[in-house]
This record gives C-alpha cells, structure tokens and sequence, in this order.
C-alpha cells in the first residue's frame, strides 16, 4: 500500500508540472483542441493563410507529457527520466523536444508518439500501416514536395487534400503544401510509416515510360561502335534515367541484389528482398546492351568485352544515403546479365548479442571466440549472413592489446583499430595477402572467403602458430565444412588440428507483424512439425498480406544457427574419415542443436512459416530421420589411385572467385517484434 501511495503522489507530481499553467491560459480545461476532428488549411488568402498557421502554432493545448500519461502511452518514472534527460542535454537550438528523447531513450515507439502528438493537437492519427494513398492525391502534392515535408497524401475529399505528417509545427512544411495544393487537412502520422509509404508510393519505375519510349525513338540502338562517351557525357539520356531509377528503386525497396536479365523478347529487372526475387519492372530487349554498358561505364569496366565475366563496383547516393555497389556481368544467349549487390552505408554494424543465436548456442561460441588461438568458420549459402556474423565477431574481440588484421574482397565496412587489405583492388589472391598478413605480427585474422586449397592450408598452418583465424565458407551445414577442406584436398588431421568450431546459418523471412494472424496449417504442416520438435504451436500464425509487406506476408528476416565445437571425439572422427553421417551423429549426441530444429521451433513461436522453413533451410538429405551414410575422403589432391568417392556434403566453388556475401543483414527487424523473436536480428 505504501509503494503505491508513493506511486500516485509521484504521478501527481509529474502531472502537476504540465498542469501548472494550464488552469490559466485554459480555463474551460482545454478541451477543445482534443475535440476537434482535424485542421485545415486554405491558400485563397495570403494574409488569411498566414493567420491560421500563427494561430496553429500558438494555440494553448496540453503539455505531451500530459497526453501521454493520461493515455498510458509511458509512466511517471520514465517520464521523469525523460524530461531529466532533456533538462542535461540540451540541442544547439536548445532543449529538445521530448518526443525524441523519449524515442531515443526506448520509452515509446513512433507510433505511439504519433498517436499522442494527434491527441495533443486534436487531429486524426492515421494508421499507414492500412492506409492505401489514393493516385490523384499523390499526384496534387507531387514527389519532391512530398519527400522534402515527410508527409503522405492520403486522399482528396471536395478540393482539400489530406495528409498525414511527421511533424505538425513545421510552418514552413504548413504553408508550402497550402500554396501547392491550395486546401489541405492535417492528419498524424509515423514518421517511419510515412517514409515507407512515400517509397511505395512514388515508385520512379513507374515514371520509366516516357525514357523507354525516348530510348526506342533514338538511335542509341543503331548499329555503330559502342564508346564510354555514349552513356558519361549526357546525364539526361534515357538509358541514364532508366538505370539511375533502377538503383533508386531498389535502395528504397529494400533490396539486397538487382537482377538485370536480358531475355529474348524484354528484358527483366528483379530485386531481391528479404531472400526472395520479385519482379521490378519488365523492359525492351533492344535496351539490354545499353543498360550493361551504362553499368560498366559506372563500375569502369570494359564496355567492348561481352563474353567474358567482369566484377567491378562503385558508389552513389540514395535520397542522401551513400550505397556502394558491387556489380557482377556475364554472358547469357541473349546478351550480358547484370546483378548489382547493394549495401547501404548507413545502416550501423550489428554487435553479436543482437544476432539472435538463442543462449545455448551463444554460451560456447563465445567460448570460442575469446579463444587465443584457433579456426573459426561460418559456412552457408549466398545470402545467409556469413559477414554479418564475422564483423560482429570481430567487434566482440577488437582491443587495443591486439593486432586485428583482415583480407577481404571488397571491404564492405571499416572498423576503426582494424588493418583491413581489400583484395579486388589491389589483385592479389586471398593467398597472397595471408601470407603479406602473417608477416605483420598479427593476433587475429579474418579471412574473408577461403575459396582453395592454397588459402585453406596456409589459414590452418596459421592458426596452428598461435593465431585466431576468422573466415567464411560455402556448405551445406557445419558438419558438411569438413568435407569441404577435405575435398580440397588438405590432410584431415591437418582439418582435425586447426579448426576450434564451425557455425552454419541461415536466414528466414520473419512474418509481418503488421498482418499477422492465425490459420489452419495443412496435415502435411501439422505432421512435419510434430516430426521435428515434438509438439504443435498453441495457435498457427502467418501473415495475410498488407501494404506493411507489400503483400508477401513476410518483412524483415531472423536467423538460425548451428554451431558444432571441433572437440577431441569430433577430431578422432575426422583423423579417422569418418562419414558425414557419423560425425553429425556424435556432434548431436554432444548436444548441437540443428539449424532445423531451431528453424521450426521459430514455427511454433509464431515468427515465421513451414514454407519458408522449407525454403530456406529444411533439407531431408541433412536431416537426422532421412540421413544416409557418405563416405569422408581427404579430397581430390590426396585421393590414392582407386580411392573412394568424392564426398558430396559442400556446394561447388563459385568460378568466377567473387564474394558473395549476402544482402545487408543489419535490416532484419521488421517492425515490433513478434512472439519469440528475441531471436531475430534487430534492423530498419
């Protein structure tokens, strides 16, 4: 009874402070703000116009600390918390406003802000996450205006247009928009929400027409010499606008990867978001020489040669966010295939505890980790977050008292206190720049591909010499990155000597949170849960579909792990040849949990779905019910003659010896978070 008796005299207190003038300045209570249904504005008379916004802006309303304790949005203490906050660190333009810092100090989130903003001002808070803007109010407000306010047209009622904004004492915003579209009706919005929106809702590719049509009645297609001046000299040409769209496009959509696929009768433009390809816009087929050489011009490679692969990247600026690009060519029948890998500079490096592994993963490969001495790997696919994984690492094991130096193609981030060697542009191998590093008096080293055996023996000798070794490599699973060096050909007590752990991951897309519900699986969903972890969910989720995701159900992606120690059993197994089925049999026995079991435990808590599931990561060859023994050579280079068979448990080498490491994996978050998902990776 007495702590809540200190309770309310606290809350009291807190209200007491925004109540202090209120009587005062109000005294029919001030509820006529609240009452009103919105706000609106007319350009018909300048001075009139002017009036209203000097009496928007001055007019008596309830203090948003107020607001927000009356509708529960935080409580006292952290309201007290935050005005101490603002009180110690004031802005060049003084104090600053207490809704950031209660967003900066994760009190609220940003639509609960706006919901109490809309309180505080009496307007309408709009819920974007529904909303569908309607085409003729975003075409009264226009893109750039739109952009420039943060603010979203939602529709046109009679000739006023409303609009949902971020920030409703932006005058300058107020009478702008009032002058473009000469009435206006405020609403409220997330700032998030309304970014989202405006990338939905003015897509450049839909704009594209009017260049294709240009490019079709130009000779950019005549048949003469291509040269570097065609596609750098006129920053208008159609071709230009059209790639630039492109690129523009995928940066707001989120993608990962740009696909540009020439085919016989168009050409098909596909981005990659949260895993999974999605087509942007379909093009002519006379364009596809025109947009690989425009990439080219951009990457400077060689705009002549059409039949052999080329790699290269460059950098540009997204609605002021610096993105480097990474880009790929090859021939195809049809003419040169383009991909581009974005990755968006902005987005802050995410540190190991964020990366979701659930504790009974974390607990040892931290254990690893912190090691002196010893090989690391994370294996998987293209796209299943192996980088992210080892930066992260790498920011658990930088200190001043080490030597941190890695090799990488290309550098993707810089670390202050690290020695980073990019390899693409100097044209040295993996192998050479190893061997240049163990002459620097190194502590730890990451690799960032071993991609042969050359690079594989010389990483290993390097960690059996009193080195950390950190790198990434192409498997099916942990397990299967031993049969990976193996196949290589490097000696497997030389594999059984150096490796300390392997970690295999995977990513999967997260339901939406926006849409989320519940529904009734399929036996066959039913059944292969059941066969996995060994009980149903109390209640089947998935998403519906809605503007959030744009209506895949899913946004943002989570990941799951498998680690497996290298201890002395494993060792034992490995010296021996031991078979794939063998050695992930005593690793589970060991107790590794599969990436499997951890991705359909994900199913029951509701975060993601059996398809994706199946996707992404389930696969019977690998599972413990469906395995069949294989047998563990020590690779083509020590096969005897008549030896066994190959072992088949990794993916072939990429030849073409580019980095594939996948799409920024830091954007996993898709919003809140949903059940269980404290084993998701935070992002956007």
């Amino acid at each position: 009874m007495i702590a809540s008796a200190i309770e309310r005299s606290r809350e009291h207190e807190t209200l007491a402070v925004f109540r202090k003038t209120k009587s005062e300045s109000e005294p029919d209570g001030g509820g006529s703000s609240r009452r009103r249904r919105s706000i609106d504005f007319d350009s018909s008379d300048a001075a009139v116009l002017a009036s209203e916004i000097d009496v928007w802006v001055t007019h008596n309303r309830p203090k948003l600390g107020e607001v927000m304790l009356e509708i529960g949005a935080v409580d006292p203490d952290d309201l007290i918390e935050a005005l101490q906050h603002q009180k110690a660190n004031p802005t060049a333009e003084g104090m600053a406003r207490l809704g950031e810092v209660l967003l900066q100090l994760g009190k609220v989130d940003e639509r609960e802000l706006a919901a109490a903003l809309a309180q505080q001002f009496g307007i309408p808070f709009a819920d974007l996450q529904t909303a569908r803007p309607e085409v003729e109010a975003l075409e009264r407000v226009g893109e750039e205006l739109a952009r420039k306010y943060k603010v979203i047209p939602l529709r046109i009622e009679g000739d006023r247009v409303f609009m949902a904004i971020a920030d409703p004492l932006d005058t300058q915003a107020i009478a702008d928009l009032t002058h473009e579209c000469r009435r206006i009706g405020l609403m409220m919005g997330a700032k998030g929400d309304i970014e989202r929106l405006l990338d939905e809702s003015y897509n450049v590719l839909m704009q594209a027409e009017g260049l294709i049509q240009a490019f079709e009645l130009s000779d950019a297609d005549a048949v003469r010499p291509v040269t570097d001046d065609d596609f750098a000299a006129d920053d208008n040409a159609p071709v230009v606008q059209v790639v630039n769209r492109i690129i523009t496009q995928g940066v707001r959509s989120r993608a990962s990867d740009i696909h540009i696929e020439p085919g016989e009768k168009l050409v098909r433009v596909r981005f990659r978001v949260d895993g999974a390809m999605s087509e942007a816009i379909q093009l002519p087929s006379r364009m596809a020489a025109a947009l690989a050489s425009r990439v080219k011009v951009m990457s400077e490679l060689n705009i002549v040669e059409r039949r052999r692969a080329q790699d290269g990247q460059f950098a540009v600026a997204v609605d002021g966010r610096p993105v480097d690009i990474r880009v790929s060519t090859a021939a195809t029948v049809h003419g040169e295939k383009v991909v581009l890998r974005l990755l968006d500079k902005t987005k802050s490096l995410i540190s190991l505890k964020d990366l979701g592994m659930p504790p009974t993963i974390e607990a040892p490969y931290m254990k690893i980790v912190k090691a002196p001495l010893g090989m690391l790997l994370c294996t998987g696919p293209t796209g299943s977050g192996k980088t992210t994984t080892l930066y992260a690492t790498l920011t658990e094991i930088n200190d001043p008292t080490r030597n941190v130096v890695t090799i990488e193609d290309p550098v993707e981030y810089q670390f202050d206190g690290i020695s980073q060697m990019p390899v693409s542009t100097t044209g040295m191998r993996f192998a050479d720049g190893l061997r240049a590093i163990l002459r620097q008096d190194p502590d730890v080293i990451l690799v960032g591909e071993i991609r042969d055996e050359e690079t594989a023996r010389i990483a290993m000798q390097a960690s059996l010499t009193g080195h950390f070794v950190l790198s990434s490599l192409h498997a099916v699973d942990s397990v299967a990155a031993v049969h990976r060096f193996t196949d290589m050909g490097i000696e497997p007590f030389l594999v059984a000597s150096a490796m300390s752990g392997v970690v295999g991951q995977r990513l999967l897309r997260r339901n939406c949170v926006s849409c989320t519900k519940p529904f009734t699986p399929t036996p066959a969903e039913v059944s292969m849960v059941a066969e996995a972890v060994g009980h149903q969910p109390t209640k089947w989720l998935r998403g519906a579909g809605c503007s959030v995701c744009q209506n895949t159900g899913y946004r943002g992606r989570v990941g799951v792990y498998e680690l497996l120690p290298v201890t002395d059993p494993i060792r034992e197994l490995i010296v021996a040849r031991a078979t794939h089925h063998e050695l992930r049999k005593v690793a589970i026995q060991e107790g590794m949990r599969t990436m499997q079991e951890q991705a359909f435990e994900l199913v029951l808590d509701g975060v993601t779905t059996v398809d994706d599931v199946l996707r992404s990561v389930y696969a019977p060859g690998v599972d413990r019910a469906a395995e069949e023994p294989r047998e563990l050579t020590a690779g083509a280079a020590a096969l005897p003659e008549g030896g066994p068979a190959l072992e088949m448990g990794g993916i072939p080498e990429e030849s073409d010896g580019s980095s594939d490491e996948p799409d920024d994996p830091r954007d996993l978050s898709g919003g809140k978070s949903a059940p269980g998902a404290a084993r998701a990776e935070a992002i956007t």
